[in-house]
Formats: structure tokens, sequence, C-alpha cells
């Protein structure tokens, strides 16, 4: 055997390795979303925000203290900032989300999230003056159309909080989630990349404080401790696997890969997060999913890749030569 047949099965090895952990990290993220769904049986989506986050945002804080104090910084001029992190990317994103999710499938909430990418585009548009190609709107405009035949289903949990159009109440308030979430990935990277912030420690000062306003927002609407008493180690069981599979092992994963491939070809993987969800909603939770959930994946995956096949080649390019 040559060295370069056994150079290239080595790539191929490698490229097959990381492809799994791609996929590996949206099957864990769309589980995510059922576990949340499962909690929501327990206690109010105010709540659930409050405590995940908080949890969460004192792990990350707390391994910074002790392990990686160099990163433990906070500067007081840019406190408008992080309030921006803490309101959009923690407090509204969260809380519109797990109301949403209450009310909604597990699977049509995190579908909805694929409107990311697009809602990304449009805000580098208006605050970098970031320009599309045609293709890219041609991808852009049939990745919202796709969106029409699952937003058009409505389940009866949505039907008996009302509807506004076509549009559910709950379906409006994870659209607007989706929207305040990728906002504070915009204000994620100015502190990441002018302000020099480690990210965790920007993630643990938003989710501590964040999820601290969910609890004072919960104590005032639900009262002190809203969880069902006979299901304390049921719940707790939840929260600790949800905070470990998304805070902790989804979070550290995604950088790692962010390592070996490009943002954009990781957004446009991210595509497999609610079909895992699908699955997962099905098995546990016995959530039926209608065939517009399928039609509206296969027009957004066109216009997803449309989107991105411009930057997708010229990642598998960078792939391939790093190897």
């Amino acid at each position: 055997m040559t060295n370069r047949t056994s150079a290239n099965i080595l790539k191929n090895k490698n490229k097959e390795q990381t492809m799994l952990l791609i996929i590996l990290l949206y099957t864990l993220f769309g589980s995510s979303f059922v576990m949340g769904k499962m909690l929501l049986t327990y206690t109010t989506p105010f709540f659930l925000n409050g405590i995940r986050m908080t949890i969460g945002g004192l792990l990350l804080l707390g391994y910074l203290f002790f392990y990686a104090h160099e990163h433990f910084v906070f500067k007081r001029k840019h406190l408008f900032w992080y309030i921006q992190m803490i309101l959009f990317g923690v407090y509204i994103t969260y809380s519109l989300r797990f109301w949403g999710l209450n009310y909604m499938p597990a699977a049509k909430t995190n579908f909805i999230y694929n409107l990311s990418p697009f809602m990304a585009a449009i805000f580098s548009y208006i605050f970098f003056n970031e320009r599309l190609t045609l293709k890219k709107w041609v991808g852009l405009g049939i990745g919202l159309i796709g969106m029409i035949p699952v937003l058009m289903t409505s389940s009866f949990g949505e039907k008996s909080i009302g509807e506004l159009s076509f549009l559910s109440l709950p379906e409006i308030a994870v659209i607007i989630s989706v929207a305040t979430h990728t906002y504070s990935w915009i204000v994620m990277r100015k502190l990441v990349k002018e302000k020099s912030y480690s990210p965790m420690m920007i993630n643990g000062l938003s989710m501590t404080c964040g999820g601290i306003l969910a609890l004072i927002t919960s104590l005032y609407l639900d009262g002190f401790m809203p969880i069902q008493t006979d299901a304390l180690a049921s719940f707790f069981f939840i929260l600790t696997l949800i905070i470990l599979v998304s805070n902790i092992i989804c979070s550290n994963l995604y950088g790692w890969l962010l390592k070996r491939y490009t943002a954009t070809f990781l957004s446009f993987s991210g595509f497999l997060s609610p079909l895992s969800t699908a699955l997962y909603g099905w098995l546990l939770l016995g959530e039926q999913v209608t065939w517009h959930f399928y039609i509206s994946s296969m027009i957004v995956f066109i216009g997803l890749y449309l989107f991105y096949q411009e930057e997708l080649q010229e990642t598998a390019m960078e792939y391939s030569n790093s190897l």
C-alpha cells in the first residue's frame, strides 16, 4: 500500500468520524426540546427557564473562577452589551420558547428554529450591510415559503390559546424567540471579537442573570417553587439531564467542531435537529408528525441548500485541504 493511499484512507476515516460527531451533536440537541416538553408537565415556562439557566450559568462561572480565572473578566463599560445578552439571549428567548413549547409539539417548535439562518442573514444585511447573492435570496425565499405548510397546522393546545391570522400565539412566541436568539449571536460575536471576552464568560454571566430574572418573574406569576410535589425526583433528574446534554456536552462539542468546520456548514447541518426531535417526540411523548412536517422539511432543505451552496463548496475545499 502506497503512502498516498494510506493518507487518503486516513483522511476519509477522519472525515467519517467528524461527520458522526455532527450527527451526534444535533441528535442530542434535538433531545433537549423533548426533555423541555417533559419538564413542562411538572412546572411553568418561566420557572423552568429560570432554574435551568441559573444552574447552568453558575456551573460555567464556577469553572471559570476556579480553573480558568484569567477569563473571569467583566468590565462595566460593556454592561450595555451584557444587558442585551441577558434579555435577548436568555430571558426573552427561552421564556417564549418554553411558553410556546408548552402548547406545541416538540418537533414543530424545533422546526421553527430552522428560521435562524435566514434571520441571521437578514440581521447581517441590516446591521453589517452584508450583501446577499441572487442565489441566496432565492434560497431565503424558498426556505420561508417552506415554513408555511407546518405553520398551517395547529394542535389542540395552540387553538385553545388563540390565533392571529393563520399563526397561533404559541407559533408567534417561538418565532419571536428565534429572532431574539439570532440577534443575541450578533451581540455575542461583538463581545468575543471586538471586546475579547471568553464565550464561556458571556454565556455564564448572561445565563445566570437571565435565569434569576426569569425566577423573579416566576415568583410573581406562579408563586414559590411551582413544581408538582409528587414529581420532584423526576423533575430534577430530567433537569440534570438537559443541563448536561445541552449546556455542557452540546456547547463544548459545537466549539470543538467549529475548529474543523465553518459556522456556515454547522448551521446547515442543524437541519438534522428537528428530524431527531420528531423521532424522540413520537417515541417518548406519542406526538404524531403529519405530512405537513415532511413537505415543509423538503422545501426548507432545498432553500437552505441553495442559500448555503456557495459557502458549502468553499467549506468542502477548506476541509479537504486541512486533512
